[in-house]
């Protein structure tokens, strides 16, 4: 039976808008931010609140509240990363930590017009997954957390090549200096939670499945591609046999070299102008001794494509002038 969740998510319209203003004559509310115990999203990532009140000691600044997470996305880049509130204080409500949050004009227009729904805390995390202290939060509309400490959803679906370019930051050009700084920063104690919303570039990504079946396809078609070759090839010089041109023995050396690269095109170039030799039952008398014979211009470069001496290749050709037995 499929699971159901109380709390799925935590609407910014009814939590915070009726908290505007109430408190004390300012425009502060206070609102939980991180789950106790299991901080579990609905991308199944998971972290640790294992000690409340230590993310509580380590507050000691107020901390921004800004919009999908514009601090942590945006700021690093030089890029506009203005806050709509700030975090005031921390507290730890029965194991929740819950943050007292003074809104601007910028977001108490962006939720009483409800532009923004939900919101989503930004966290450290040691190695361990333990959250060690509060970073900033933002307004988003993607949800991630089923407890009311909502964070940005992750996709959920992605396979191994994607999930080490997304844990990476980079993109599919990069180079490898940037892959060891990134991976470097991998290994620090403590990382930035950002639980937001990532569907893959697919101009830069290609799923595992979509990739091993175009691999599997041009193997087959190299394959197939090679048996037409071979066929070529072993019909070409079969003809040339066939013809009188060659000598059955020679048939595995002239196919070798038809394999070679532009050995087709002389092999053919070498039948046009090769004379007849005679049939099983007949034989021809080489006009000249091989001593004396001289080789024409493609032949000589036949043989040094093949890679056989003027002799050898003189013998070759005197055995086929005679015919073979």
């Amino acid at each position: 039976m499929k699971k159901t969740h109380l709390a799925v998510c935590f609407n910014l319209s009814q939590t915070v808008i009726d908290g505007l203003g109430t408190e004390q004559d300012t425009n502060t509310v206070w609102i939980p931010m991180i789950p106790k115990v299991e901080a579990k999203g609905r991308d199944g990532r998971m972290w640790l609140n294992s000690n409340p009140d230590a993310i509580v000691s380590a507050f000691n600044a107020k901390l921004p509240f800004d919009v999908e997470h514009a601090t942590e996305i945006k700021a690093p880049k030089g890029e506009d990363a203005g806050a709509c509130g700030w975090i005031l204080a921390l507290e730890n409500r029965d194991g929740e930590i819950w943050a007292q949050v003074e809104w601007n004009y910028q977001g108490r227009w962006l939720i009483e017009d409800k532009r923004y729904l939900y919101y989503s805390p930004a966290f450290h995390y040691d190695a361990e997954g333990i959250i060690t202290a509060m970073s900033s939060a933002g307004l988003t509309n993607k949800p991630n957390f089923y407890v009311p400490a909502l964070n940005r959803q992750e996709e959920t679906d992605m396979k191994l090549p994607q999930l080490i370019a997304a844990a990476l930051g980079l993109a599919a050009d990069a180079t490898e200096e940037q892959g060891v700084t990134a991976i470097n920063s991998l290994k620090s104690e403590k990382d930035i939670a950002l639980n937001r919303a990532a569907t893959p570039d697919l101009t830069k990504f290609i799923p595992i499945e979509t990739h091993t079946v175009a691999l599997n396809r041009a193997t087959t078609a190299e394959a197939q591609l090679k048996e037409i070759d071979d066929k070529k090839v072993d019909g070409l010089v079969q003809a040339a046999i066939d013809d009188g041109k060659i000598a059955p023995a020679n048939k595995e050396m002239f196919v070798s070299m038809c394999r070679a690269e532009g050995g087709i095109e002389q092999f053919e170039a070498f039948v046009e102008t090769a004379p007849s030799i005679a049939t099983n039952s007949q034989h021809k008398t080489p006009k000249e001794k091989q001593g004396n014979a001289k080789l024409e211009e493609h032949e000589l470069a036949m043989c040094r494509k093949m890679g056989v001496t003027e002799d050898e290749f003189l013998a070759a050709k005197t055995q086929m002038n005679v015919g073979a037995k």
